[in-house]
């Protein structure tokens, strides 16, 4: 296949820039809608490869410069090709667990690193081209966009909505308009897919240091969002809500090491917090938009799901 002898001398090319070279045959590990990831054993173990849909294109450059700015948070890379959205990084060892997941005091360690990444960003880099902009006050006019597009498809288009939907859609857009969120906190990278196998776990030294990837669902937006993302992935992950207990000791794990960075007031950092929840369907269903133009019919019927979803989910939260 054409692809993969380009993709194959491309890793060639800058792992021998590095003096390293592949010793064993490819695999394409896996190879989806939103991106193909292959693996190539070294001398120095295993290094993995990665292409974005062209929607999500900016992501090998986007984590060039993060990991410049925090590079023990995030995976640093071996070598990116920006225009073509090409990525290639050493592998990192094992991610979260499900029994990782159901810990508390780790679910804690996360969510303080998730913050300290956060805010060792914030600020230092820039959004690059492809990254969509969406403050809170704009969530609503983008609900209700999208809902109004999709009603008008044709009755047998994937992504046509139900009449009841769009009603449900333009009543959840009004409750976002009228969302109270501070300026406490600009606008910045909101990475907005923190799920727990996107998390490597690295415990070489002992302790957990969470390593965090796969930044191509990246919006330009209120950075709180992304805790609720990943709040949402343990319950699925362990088929329960957290308890209210636990659930307010991450909130003061997250909103202490924003309060240390900005030295803002706590009770406002909280109030923020608790506003932002309601934009993370938001935030998801965003970002699948820029999957969307370059869907062929056949994957276009064979995802839709996941983007109505997301709408669904954007229209149902309990205000």
């Amino acid at each position: 296949m054409e692809w993969e002898r380009e993709v194959d001398a491309w890793v060639g090319r800058r792992l021998g820039e590095g003096g390293r070279r592949v010793v064993g045959p490819a695999v394409t590990y896996r190879a989806r809608f939103w991106s193909v990831v292959r693996c190539y054993p070294t001398g120095d173990g295993l290094v993995w490869f990665k292409e974005n849909n062209p929607g999500h294109r900016f992501e090998a450059g986007l984590v060039a410069a993060m990991a410049e700015v925090a590079p023990e948070y995030v995976v640093v890379p071996v070598a990116v090709d920006r225009e073509r959205g090409w990525m290639l990084t050493d592998d990192q060892g094992a991610t979260l667990t499900r029994e990782d997941v159901a810990d508390q005091a780790t679910r804690r360690t996360v969510v303080d690193a998730l913050a300290r990444m956060q805010c060792a960003l914030h600020g230092r880099v820039e959004a690059p081209p492809g990254v969509i902009e969406l403050a809170p006050t704009a969530a609503g006019d983008r609900v209700r966009a999208v809902a109004r597009e999709w009603a008008a498809l044709p009755s047998a288009h994937p992504l046509r909505i139900s009449r009841e939907l769009h009603e449900r859609a333009e009543r959840a857009a009004d409750v976002l308009d009228r969302a109270c969120i501070s300026d406490l906190v600009p606008l910045d990278l909101e990475v907005n897919d923190v799920y727990p196998a996107n998390i490597f776990a690295d415990r070489s030294t002992g302790v957990l240091r969470p390593r965090f990837f796969d930044f191509g669902n990246t919006l330009w937006a209120h950075p709180f969002v992304t805790l609720h993302g990943f709040l949402d992935s343990v319950a699925e992950w362990t088929r329960a809500p957290l308890s209210p207990e636990d659930r307010a000791d991450l909130v003061t794990t997250y909103l202490t090491v924003w309060h240390n960075h900005l030295a803002a007031d706590p009770a406002v950092l909280h109030q923020d917090l608790a506003a932002t929840e309601p934009l993370t369907a938001v935030h998801r269903l965003v970002s699948w938009l820029r999957l969307i133009p370059y869907a062929d019919p056949t994957e276009l019927r064979a995802r839709a799901q996941i983007p109505l979803r997301y709408l669904t989910a954007a229209c149902s939260h309990p205000w």
